[in-house]
């Protein structure tokens, strides 16, 4: 297969390929809201009576990422006509893959429905560190990463587009729902092979950079990592 030599061409290719996707900023520490707002760290929110969710040691889960789908313009997918999700994870956890439970495992997630009443949980006094940051979410284009084009373009026309500062047909990275997941070592995945994708925040990194990739089941979530 010949290939493309020609950049216009290559940015036809690749500006064709773009999916709408929520980018997640989080933003400078602050003192928490009394109402519930998507956040990293902090307090996050649950059913009137419901723990703070902790391991089968009963070390308390870290507070990793509390979307309230309100925040976002046309919720979808897994978090289309839901109040709210939460996700827990384990400080230290270093397995490459989990699957959710409600509560008592290294990974949890709960879901909370549109006319269930939240109330803050009180967070254990022994978790340290992990303040909060609230994340506000931005609606805009996702595309592939370039190296998904390694082997369509030609030489100097992929090393062009990698030099282009700023690159208009950007892989979003970060806290991110929907889009093209952004590869860290592997191939590139299609959207739709994971609801959401958390990057390092400013309380969990995986490893010494990984990306965490959620996919919602029929019976839960799973994550898998990925890290350089």
């Amino acid at each position: 297969m010949a290939l493309i030599s020609d950049i216009d061409t290559a940015m036809a290719v690749i500006a064709n390929e773009a999916v709408d996707c929520y980018c997640g900023e989080e933003q400078q520490q602050t003192a928490q809201p009394e109402h519930p707002v998507s956040c990293t760290g902090g307090v996050f929110y649950g059913l009137p009576g419901e723990q703070w969710p902790s391991t089968t040691g009963g070390e308390p889960l870290v507070p990793w990422l509390q979307v309230i789908c309100k925040d976002l313009i046309n919720p979808y997918g897994a978090f289309y006509h839901r109040q709210a999700v939460t996700f827990f994870i384990r400080n230290e956890f270093d397995d490459f893959e989990a699957t959710s439970s409600t509560d008592t495992a290294d990974f949890v997630v709960r879901e909370y429905a549109l006319d269930q009443t939240l109330v803050p949980l009180v967070r254990p006094p022994e978790l340290q560190n992990h303040p909060f940051h609230q994340v506000t979410w931005k609606q805009q284009p996702d595309y592939p990463a370039l190296s998904k084009y390694s082997r369509l373009f030609a030489r100097q026309v992929y090393r062009d587009l990698c030099d282009r500062e700023p690159f208009e047909y950007e892989n979003h990275f970060g806290i991110k729902i929907g889009g093209w997941p952004t590869p860290v070592q592997g191939n590139q995945d299609y959207p739709g092979s994971c609801d959401l994708q958390i990057d390092m925040t400013e309380n969990y990194t995986y490893g010494d950079s990984g990306i965490g990739y959620l996919k919602r089941t029929g019976t839960g979530w799973y994550v898998i990592f990925e890290s350089c």
